[in-house]
Parts: structure tokens; C-alpha cells; sequence
């Protein structure tokens, strides 16, 4: 008869190999799933490549002159389309010195601020397009 420690080896044995046996599948199966992602990776890269190469020559700045030629019909400014400002129609209802004697104490009376103007944060672009706060703190400006 075969003794109990050896029957418990044997299970204990063949336990192992069933867990060794299925581990390995289990390994083969992500590193399938791994080299399909790489090349999903690779065939993306080469899409973005070649979206680049075609953003460059979309816009080309001869090219665009050239559009912009054919279907903006733009001209340059003429002087008599410039005016002067007195020319500008106020606002229906407004008395021209009852607006300047309004905005002029105004002006006047605002108090200059007690703490140093501060320049805006300004979002900074990532790669990928989006986008992130450059500076997390302000800068102070003179």
C-alpha cells in the first residue's frame, strides 16, 4: 500500500503542476493582449505622423494666400474707410455732456489698489492638445 505522505505528495505534486500549467496560459494570454496593444500603439503613431504631414501642407502659408485669393476676394483698407471717432453715433438716448461729466469724477475718485496687480495665469499647452496650468502661483507685476 502507498503510505499517506506519499499519496499527500503526489496531490500536493499534482496540485503544483495544474497551478504552474494554468499560470502559464494565463501569461500567454497578457502577452497576447500586450502585442496587440503595442501595435495598435505603432499603427496610431503612424496615423499622427502621417496627420502632421498633411497639416503642414494644408498650411502652408502660399497655399493659403492662394485660397484666400481665390475664395475671400479681401482687399487691403482703404483710406476713406477709416473715420474719426467722432464719427461713432452714441447710444440712443445719451447727451454727449452728460456722459463726459458722468465718467469724468469716476475716473477721479478711483482709488489705486492696495495690493500689487497680479499677471494672469495662462494655461499652457501639452502635447496631446489639452491643456494645464503653466504656473500654479501668479506672478507679481511692477
Amino acid at each position: 500500500m502507498i503510505r499517506t505522505s506519499t499519496a499527500l505528495w503526489l496531490t500536493l505534486v499534482a496540485i503544483l503542476g495544474f497551478a504552474m500549467f494554468k499560470v502559464k496560459y494565463e501569461v500567454m494570454d497578457i502577452e497576447d493582449e500586450l502585442a496587440k496593444v503595442n501595435r495598435a500603439i505603432v499603427a496610431d503613431q503612424d496615423s499622427i505622423h502621417v496627420l502632421k504631414a498633411e497639416w503642414s501642407f494644408l498650411s502652408q502659408p502660399s497655399r493659403l494666400a492662394e485660397l484666400s485669393h481665390r475664395y475671400l476676394e479681401l482687399a487691403p483698407v482703404a483710406t476713406k474707410q477709416l473715420g474719426q471717432i467722432e464719427n461713432v453715433p452714441l447710444r440712443p438716448g445719451a447727451d454727449p455732456a452728460t456722459v463726459a461729466s458722468a465718467a469724468a469724477p469716476a475716473i477721479a475718485m478711483t482709488p489705486a489698489p492696495a495690493f500689487p496687480r497680479t499677471a494672469p495665469v495662462l494655461p499652457a499647452m501639452t502635447p496631446n492638445g489639452a491643456t494645464k496650468l503653466a504656473n500654479a502661483k501668479p506672478r507679481i507685476v511692477p
